[in-house]
Parts: C-alpha cells; structure tokens; sequence
C-alpha cells in the first residue's frame, strides 16, 4: 500500500465513517455532561430520591417545578430520537447518493446540537437575555434556509432583546420559535423569502412581546407533508396553551403566517 495515497473521500465506507465519528462524538459529549450533571446532583443532594423514568431531572431546574421539568424532558427527548435517526442513517443510508447522505446526516445531528442548546439554555443558573438565546436559533436556520433558497430577514428590537423572561416562559419561546422555523425549512414549498420579527409593545401598564414568523411559500402542503406540518402546529398550539398566549396560525398573503401575541 503506498502511505502517500490519497484516500477517496467520495466513497460511501469514508462517508460513513465520517458519520459515524460525528455522531459518536456528539453522544460522547452529551455522556459527558451527564455524567457531570450526575456528580454536581449527588454533591448537592443531602437526601436521596426515587428514580422517576418518566421525569428528567436536571440541576439548575427545581425538583417542585414538575412543569419545567417535563419541558426539559421533552426536548431530551427530542435529542434522544434527532440522534437515533443520524444513526440510522449512517447505517441504513445506502440507498442515497453519498454527498446526500452526507447532507441529511449533517441536518440530523445539527438539530440534535440545537436540542442540545435548549437544554443548556433551560438549566442555566442565571438565563442570558433573550436575544442571546434566539442567536443561537438564527445561527442554525439561517444557513439552513439559504441552502434551499430562502432568504431570512431577522429583526428582534433592542428592549426584546435585552429581555429576561422567567425559565419556563423563554423554553417555552424558544421551541415554538424552532418548530416554527423547522415548519419553513420542511415544508414552505416554493418560498424564496422567510421573516422573524420580535418586537416588545407597551400600551399604558401592559407589556407584549409580539413574534411573527412568515414566509412566502404555499400555505398548505400536500400529501405526506401535510401530516407533518399538522403535528408542528399542534404542538405550537400546545406551547401556546401553556404560555396563555394567543396563537394564530394558518396562509396569508403571501404564504405563511405563525402570530404569538406574550403579556407580561
């Protein structure tokens, strides 16, 4: 074997060893922080507690907090399945062309690393303020976007930005804003143009903050997508619900519109 040879990078055996050590080393990280959580969890405690599988328990979020918990343990949950579909694809990809697969396995574990920042956001001593938190989500889509030909014009006003919410209210924000935003990379058929507007009202003694996400696409699609599509708004709706802030959803001029209307 000459050792100066070049290895064929375009083959699928390096395609899917380069996925795989991608991958690993994501879980490798995210063991790691675990098992730091783990340590800082069993210095803290003073008392034991039974194991509840169906509830996350991170440090940072109160025990009594069983509502912030369940969030957490949602987007775990979420990291847990964007990590087993990377995997999947990395093993079971044969039928895509080498640079696709690629492509998607880049995709999967992109979310998993933006589920990942959720986490950490949700379990931080002291939460940065909002326009902090939402860099990192424009950070993601809005290459993301551009690959598919969406242009994405951000704009968050300085007294949003500079915004503290409560823990449970700013996870809440940030994962409406990512389903919202993954609604447009999936399914804004046609859309050349997407918008994300954050803005803070004040009227008399009432403060608002206002999110719009719109894009320019057709306004329902079709077939399997649709399914999908429909599963992202329910659970908007759901995060609405549980904000108790109104939520509209649906096709308006000249595509696609999400509206969050927040009282603080």
């Amino acid at each position: 074997m000459n050792p100066t040879a070049v290895p064929d990078l375009s083959s699928d055996a390096w395609l899917l060893a380069l996925g795989t050590m991608l991958a690993l080393a994501l879980v490798g990280r995210l063991w790691h922080r675990w098992q730091q959580d783990r340590a800082d969890k069993q210095a803290l405690s003073c008392r034991s507690l039974p194991f509840d599988s169906t509830l996350a328990r991170w440090p940072g979020v109160p025990e009594a907090d069983t509502d912030m918990q369940r969030l957490v343990g949602e987007v775990q949950d979420r990291l847990g399945m964007q990590l087993l579909a990377a995997r999947t694809l990395a093993r079971t990809g044969d039928d895509l062309p080498g640079p696709a697969r690629l492509m998607h396995l880049d995709q999967q574990l992109a979310q998993a690393l933006l589920s990942l920042r959720l986490m950490r956001e949700a379990v931080r001593a002291e939460p940065a303020a909002l326009g902090d938190g939402l860099h990192g989500l424009q950070a993601h889509f809005q290459p993301m976007l551009a690959e598919r030909g969406i242009r994405l014009s951000w704009q968050v006003d300085e007294a949003a930005a500079t915004l503290h919410l409560p823990a449970r209210s700013r996870l809440h924000l940030m994962r409406l804003v990512q389903e919202a935003l993954d609604n447009v990379v999936r399914h804004a058929e046609g859309a050349h143009a997407a918008g994300f507007e954050l803005r803070l009202l004040e009227e008399r003694s009432q403060r608002s903050l206002c999110l719009r996400i719109s894009d320019d696409g057709r306004g329902k699609p079709e077939g399997r997508r649709a399914e999908a599509t429909a599963r992202g708004i329910a659970l908007m709706e759901r995060i609405a619900s549980d904000l108790g802030a109104p939520l509209a959803i649906g096709p308006a001029r000249p595509g696609w519109v999400v509206d969050l209307t927040l009282k603080l």
